[in-house]
């Protein structure tokens, strides 16, 4: 009768196992997928602050500085990569000091400055000690520009953080290379000119003299008397007009707000930005590259000189496409594409391609992933292998 207990006390040992097991394993992974997922809190401003309703106001030739602020929330931040996007027209680099970084917290600057049209690139970094990490709101680096050209009339210029904008965190629940930027606030800037002011040129052809002619027998009580004056009214002359060619309007960048790889069906917004030099932009024509093309003619700066206009698509097929974005101005002008070209991969689902993240030399931290699964495994298996031998010699 004993040695029936003993068998029966082993079959729920056993049976233990092949429940406890799975339901270890399925544990930790939670756990550890909890973990992997970044707690995106950082966000990114410019000082001195600014909006549509507020913006800051300049003349042109004055310098526009702008301090990058860093506000980590919930992460602890250990790298800074920054895009920064302009309109060039209204605004360029200034000649001394255009980049400063703030050496301080971000001793470390991985990457460029790099400069472009309409676009300034770098990466920073607190180095390889992990306490340097940011965990309260600081300043990253100085923007310097200087005021070109004066803006429309209720169109202020943006300075903005391009969506390639990225920030990392060392925190114990984000992993080394996911994105945990949460938003980026732009600047706006309203720019004051002199205005110009034309001044209509009057020329007279012609002064009719009146002339007096004396015929006939003169007579010495003739007296010539003249009564009136004639009244001249100058009329303008137009010398003469020449037809200004239509400047074609410029596309400076198509921006997306995620990764330009997922699995369809992948959703995805793009935001075309743009002027036109002698008129205003009105519509923009967004190309998917899978065949859907869609014409904006309302919203985002449409009907204005400069626009920053949305719109939403998603690709529900898997492949290769390239987005583009061109402008038509009150002219009829069409911008090319130039810069404004996205490469979107949509995969498939199932797909293990994905995007490749940024090589960096991030701090040393304790490894989360499958060791610690096989170790928590392990860790149960020997106790219950343990409190079954215990029972076993027990019973």
């Amino acid at each position: 009768m004993s040695f029936t207990r003993k068998k029966l006390f082993l079959f729920g040992f056993f049976a233990l196992l092949l429940v406890g097991i799975p339901l270890t394993i399925f544990t930790l992974q939670k756990q550890q997928e909890v973990r992997s997922r970044a707690a995106k809190s950082t966000n990114l401003t410019f000082s001195p602050n600014s909006s549509a309703t507020a913006p800051l106001t300049k003349s042109i030739g004055d310098d526009v500085s702008l301090d990058v602020m860093v506000d980590p929330g919930q992460n602890l931040v250990s790298f800074v990569k920054l895009e920064i996007q302009y309109d060039p027209d209204k605004l360029t680099t200034a000649a001394a000091n255009a980049f400063q970084p703030n050496t301080t917290v971000f001793p470390s600057t991985i990457e460029g400055p790099v400069y472009t049209p309409g676009k300034i690139a770098v990466t920073l970094s607190v180095g390889s000690d992990p306490t340097k990490a940011v965990q309260t709101k600081v300043k990253a680096a100085t923007f310097t520009f200087k005021a070109l050209a004066a803006t429309a009339t209720g169109t202020p210029t943006l300075v903005t953080y391009s969506a390639t904008t990225q920030v990392l965190s060392i925190g114990s629940t984000d992993q080394a290379s996911e994105n945990v930027l949460s938003s980026a606030q732009p600047a706006t800037i309203v720019i004051n000119g002199p205005a110009g002011t034309i001044t209509p040129t009057v020329s007279i052809t012609n002064t009719p003299t009146p002339t007096a002619t004396a015929t006939g027998t003169p007579t010495p009580t003739l007296i010539a008397a003249l009564t009136s004056t004639p009244t001249l009214t100058p009329t303008p002359t137009v010398v003469g007009s020449t037809a200004t060619p239509n400047v074609p309007p410029a596309c400076s960048s198509l921006a997306v707000d995620r990764a330009t790889t997922g699995t369809v069906p992948y959703a995805i917004t793009f935001t075309a930005n743009g002027t036109d030099s002698d008129g205003t932009v009105s519509k923009v024509t967004f190309n998917f590259g899978d065949g859907q093309v869609s014409d904006v003619t309302t919203g985002g700066g449409i009907g204005t000189k400069s626009v920053n206009t949305q719109i939403a698509h998603t690709y529900t097929n898997a492949g290769t496409y390239q987005a583009t974005a061109m402008l038509t101005d009150s002219n009829n002008g069409v911008s090319t594409t130039g810069s404004c070209v996205q490469t979107i991969t949509a995969e498939a689902a199932g797909s293990t391609g994905g995007t490749t993240s940024i090589a960096t030399a991030t701090p040393t931290i304790a490894a989360t992933g499958s060791t610690e699964v096989i170790f928590g495994i392990g860790t149960v298996s020997l106790l219950l292998m343990i409190g079954g031998s215990l029972l076993f010699f027990i019973l």
